[in-house]
């Protein structure tokens, strides 16, 4: 049965209407990183201008800039990688062992992520100064994973329990233990399902700026701290350089989604998502 062309056009158009409401701000801040500080802020805006580099040269050239980068990259890829050194094999066993409970400690972990984070930050900052932490990268990454494991755990179970069993009593029969089946059997097979919890994970920690903003004073930044504080003043905001940093901070989301985006569609599709 053929759709109509009338409800094909009105899909169209509300398509392209999203896609320009989302990108809006996207090319609204290509348009403020691309100004000299006189166009940035001239009132009505300017929509005709003669379009400079200098913001780009000025941030990349920064010091500070570079080391947020740095911090963020350090902080996202140790906070995914512990989270999924614990959070996978969690959620296997929730999925296909018979562990007393494990209804109510999946819906427990998620409930986790519900929580408001100011709720727990209090007693956080004081183990956190108890144990010396504060203020470092260790202290960070801790809390990073706190914000990934639930959706780790929790992702990675839907994934698991979507798999057939006929994987594991296959190698079972093969007189495989389950350790060396999970590694060399299940994992391979769910490649899909951690590259797409991986990206969130990911994301979710790069975009973190609550836990950077209370763990974290003078000794690490991440790049939502570094650009809430350096391009922000008390009388003015430096528009050109806040968008040309916040365009090259999401780069590596964008080549991340660009990259793995085959594996992002298998996994969404084989139900990584519920």
């Amino acid at each position: 049965m053929t759709t109509p062309i009338r409800t094909r056009v009105f899909a169209y158009l509300w398509l392209g209407l999203c896609v320009l409401v989302f990108m809006a701000p996207i090319a609204w801040m290509v348009l403020q990183s691309l100004k000299s500080p006189i166009d940035a802020i001239a009132v009505p805006p300017r929509f005709i201008f003669t379009p400079t580099l200098d913001n780009y040269v000025a941030v990349l050239t920064s010091r500070g800039f570079q080391e947020a980068f740095l911090g963020s990259l350090t902080v996202a890829v140790f906070s995914v990688g512990i989270g999924l050194v614990l959070g996978v094999p969690f959620a296997y066993a929730l999925a296909r062992l018979p562990v007393p409970g494990n209804e109510e400690i999946s819906h427990f972990i998620l409930s986790t992520k519900m929580l408001p984070a100011i709720v727990v930050i209090a007693p956080l900052v004081q183990v956190y100064r108890q144990l010396g932490i504060l203020d470092t990268h260790v202290g960070l990454i801790l809390a990073h994973i706190l914000i990934v494991l639930a959706v780790i755990v929790w992702v990675m179970r839907g994934f698991f329990e979507g798999l057939p069993r006929a994987l594991e009593e296959a190698a079972m029969v093969d007189g495989v233990s389950l350790p060396r089946t999970f590694v060399s059997v299940i994992l391979p097979v769910a490649v899909p399902g951690l590259v797409t919890v991986a990206a969130l994970s990911f994301i979710l920690s790069w975009n973190d700026l609550f836990f950077a903003l209370t763990l974290t004073s003078s000794k690490v930044k991440t790049l939502p701290l570094f650009m809430g504080t350096e391009y922000v003043g008390f009388l003015a905001v430096d528009w050109g350089k806040l968008s040309a940093a916040g365009l090259l901070a999401i780069a590596p989301i964008v080549v991340l989604v660009l990259v793995l985006q085959r594996y992002l569609v298998r996994g969404l599709a084989m139900g990584a998502v519920k």
